[in-house]
């Protein structure tokens, strides 16, 4: 059974939106920029390390209270499995024998957390101001021509508008691949509840930064950089650096970084913004619970299907009832 391969474009469809746009039911993975939704909820790590264990600060985005109404990594690997097994089943309606990739293989890794600036020493030490290299998506040249007419649909043809078929059969508008997103996607769709979310998200990252504590401790750090060399009013400045923006990653840009995050520790910057975002956040969340309640349990319940479908689909393949 040769396994299919899928082009970055069908990336975007797996996720169920276009780059950059939240889908209805608010399955968009966050990344760690500002404003953006995050995962897993609890309290800042602890800072007494050193950078290379607990002590790192690169899942504070992640601890903010509205990950609570988001998925964590291996609930979204759950729903991407799913949907590609959903997808090998449409396909097979076509006569089209599709072996999806891992879902590992089609999501990329999650981005570095900048929400507050780079926050992890390890990341810093090795790649400045760069993100760490993502790996290459896999290519779909070795898809026949009806194997992208089934999988992608309109896509693979062209035709925004007119119907495709393949042996007398329609076939979805967006491909096989689209009918596994929405098949799992249309029950769970809150769009009221996603947009909550993404709006408290967004907003508690501006609003935390007019908290007295927190321009009080980034004055603190722009003096700390100030007084190694390095003039720059907020840490998100760096980022936007042109030279720290080339292909290369030059010894100014990891000695900035550096020292970037060891101001961040001398004035406990990252903990005073998280913790001043955090009491924003819960002020929000406390004002709409229940739709951001309705929310969870709509990803609790999608979660829960994700993984039916994919326990389903490792019995049949042990039993080899999955051809």
């Amino acid at each position: 059974m040769r396994r299919q391969a899928l082009s970055a474009l069908v990336l975007a469809l797996l996720l169920g939106c276009s780059p950059g746009a939240p889908p209805p039911d608010g399955t968009a993975r966050p990344t760690g920029a500002p404003g953006t939704a995050t995962h897993r909820s609890g309290p800042p790590p602890d800072r007494g390390g050193d950078g290379d264990g607990d002590g790192d600060g690169t899942t504070l985005t992640a601890r903010l209270p509205i990950a609570r109404y988001s998925y964590s990594d291996d609930e979204y690997l759950a729903i991407t499995a799913a949907e590609l097994i959903l997808a090998r089943d449409c396909a097979r309606r076509y006569g089209v024998t599709y072996d999806p990739p891992q879902a590992t293989a089609v999501l990329a890794p999650p981005f570095a957390d900048r929400r507050y600036g780079i926050s992890g020493a390890r990341e810093a030490a090795r790649w400045g101001y760069h993100l760490p290299p993502q790996p290459d998506p896999v290519s779909d040249s070795g898809l026949s021509a009806t194997e992208q007419l089934v999988l992608y649909g309109r896509r693979a043809t062209g035709e925004t508008l007119r119907d495709t078929t393949h042996l007398g059969r329609r076939v979805p508008a967006h491909g096989c691949l689209g009918e596994g997103v929405e098949k799992l996607r249309k029950p769970y769709e809150f769009s009221a509840g996603a947009d909550a979310a993404s709006r408290i998200a967004a907003r508690s990252f501006v609003r935390s930064r007019q908290d007295s504590r927190v321009r009080a401790a980034l004055a603190e750090w722009a003096s700390c950089m100030r007084k190694n060399g390095f003039s720059y009013a907020s840490p998100m400045e760096p980022l936007k650096n042109p030279a720290f923006l080339r292909s290369g990653i030059s010894r100014q840009e990891k000695e900035t970084a550096r020292t970037d995050i060891a101001c961040k520790r001398r004035t406990r910057l990252l903990e005073t913004w998280f913790e001043a975002e955090a009491r924003v956040q819960r002020t929000a969340i406390a004002r709409d619970t229940a739709r951001l309640e309705q929310l969870r349990g709509l990803h609790l319940a999608k979660v829960r299907e994700a993984r039916r479908i994919v326990a389903g689909a490792d019995r049949d393949r042990e039993a080899g009832t999955d051809t």
